[in-house]
C-alpha cells in the first residue's frame, strides 16, 4: 500500500467514526504512520481526501457497474443486475459510503468548484447509466414505453434513498434486493396482475409509482 492509499484508507476510517470536521489530519497522520505534512502533498486540504474518496468511490461504481450491464442480453436483464450491484457495492464499502452520505453534503461549500463539480458529474454519469439501460429495454422490448429521464431518476433514488437507510437510518433496514427488483421489473415490464377482474398495473410516472386499478 503506498503511503497516499494510506492516508486515505486512515482518513475514511476515522471520518467514519469521528465524523468530518472531528478529526483532524494530526490524527490521520498519525493513524497513516505518516508525517502529517504528506497529507497536504497529496491532497493539499483535508476536504482534497474527502473529494479523492468521491472520485474513486464514483469510478469504481461506474467501471464496475458498466461491466455488469455491458453482459446483460436485454435492458430489463441489466437493470436487475445493476440493482444487485448496487447494494453489494453499498456493503462492500459501506464504511466509505457512510463518510459521503454523513459528512459530503456539509464539506460541498466549503470545497468550492471543485467539490460541486465532482458531486454533479458524478450523480449524471450514474443517471446516465440507468438511461442507458432503460432506452436499450425499450428498444428491445423488454421495457416498455416509460419516460427515460424521470425512470432513471426514480429508480435512482429508489436505490440511493434504501442504501442511505440500510448505512445510516435509525432502524435495522433487510436486505431488500430481491423485493426491489421483483419492484422494478413489475413495474418497467408492465406486469398486469388479475385482481377480481380488474387488472393492477404498477407504472413508473414522470413524478410517483402509481397504482392504477
Amino acid at each position: 500500500m503506498s503511503r497516499k492509499e494510506a492516508i486515505l484508507l486512515a482518513a475514511t476510517q476515522l471520518f467514519a467514526k469521528r465524523g468530518f470536521s472531528a478529526t483532524p489530519t494530526s490524527a490521520i497522520a498519525k493513524e497513516a504512520g505518516v508525517a502529517e505534512g504528506l497529507i497536504f502533498h497529496y491532497f493539499r486540504t483535508k476536504e482534497g481526501i474527502l473529494s479523492n474518496l468521491l472520485n474513486e468511490m464514483t469510478e469504481s461504481y461506474l467501471s464496475e457497474s458498466r461491466d455488469r450491464m455491458d453482459h446483460c442480453a436485454t435492458g430489463l436483464d441489466a437493470i436487475k443486475a445493476s440493482i444487485r450491484f448496487h447494494f453489494q457495492f453499498s456493503r462492500d464499502n459501506s464504511e466509505a459510503l457512510a463518510v459521503l452520505i454523513r459528512d459530503f453534503p456539509f464539506s460541498v461549500p466549503r470545497g468550492g468548484e471543485t467539490l460541486s463539480k465532482l458531486t454533479k458529474d458524478g450523480a449524471d454519469r450514474v443517471t446516465h447509466l440507468w438511461e442507458e439501460c432503460i432506452d436499450r429495454g425499450k428498444k428491445d422490448g423488454s421495457i416498455r414505453g416509460v419516460p427515460t429521464r424521470e425512470t432513471a431518476l426514480l429508480l435512482w433514488g429508489m436505490l440511493t434513498g434504501v442504501s442511505r437507510l440500510q448505512i445510516l437510518g435509525p432502524i435495522e433496514v433487510p436486505d431488500l434486493t430481491h423485493h426491489i427488483i421483483d419492484f422494478s421489473v413489475r413495474a418497467l415490464s408492465g406486469f398486469t396482475e388479475k385482481k377480481g377482474g380488474k387488472a393492477a398495473v404498477l407504472s413508473f410516472s414522470a413524478n410517483a409509482l402509481l397504482v392504477f386499478s
